[in-house]
């Protein structure tokens, strides 16, 4: 198995969200380095990085942190405080992670096909796609 580094996009309007989930996930993987089960793992700030202009949380291999583990410690922060990230959520796509606010298109005066669930802002720019499924 390849490991590959684990990248966490942090999205929110409130500037410190980034480093609230980068120090509650030092925190708890410190906590787990403590288990028998976690004993493997290396909780380093060296390895573990924050950067602030992209928002990123960046998990080096080298740590041997599970990405189940990580999946985890994102949910928790966001169940510590469930009143205050009830629109928030954790997903993960393509090797990495997304914690934030989740925004349903519709709220956003975004169009959507009806066919496969694209979404766009543009009027036009639906039409036009729709079109693509009729190969028109």
């Amino acid at each position: 198995m390849i490991l590959v580094e684990i990248i966490i996009a942090c999205v929110s309007d409130e500037a410190a969200f980034p480093s609230g989930v980068y120090n509650y996930l030092l925190s708890e993987l410190a906590k787990q380095n403590q288990l028998e089960e976690g004993r493997l793992i290396r909780v380093n700030p060296e390895l573990i990085t924050l950067d602030p202009i992209e928002n990123e949380i960046h998990i080096d291999t080298s740590t041997n942190i599970p990405r189940g583990m990580v999946k985890w410690i994102l949910q928790s922060f966001l169940d510590e405080d469930a009143t205050k990230f009830k629109d928030y959520a954790v997903v993960e796509f393509g090797g990495a992670f997304m914690i934030g606010r989740i925004l349903d298109p519709s709220k956003m005066e975004m169009y959507t096909c009806e066919i496969c669930g694209f979404f766009t802002p543009y009027s036009e720019e639906i039409q036009t796609h729709r079109m693509t499924h009729f190969g028109i």
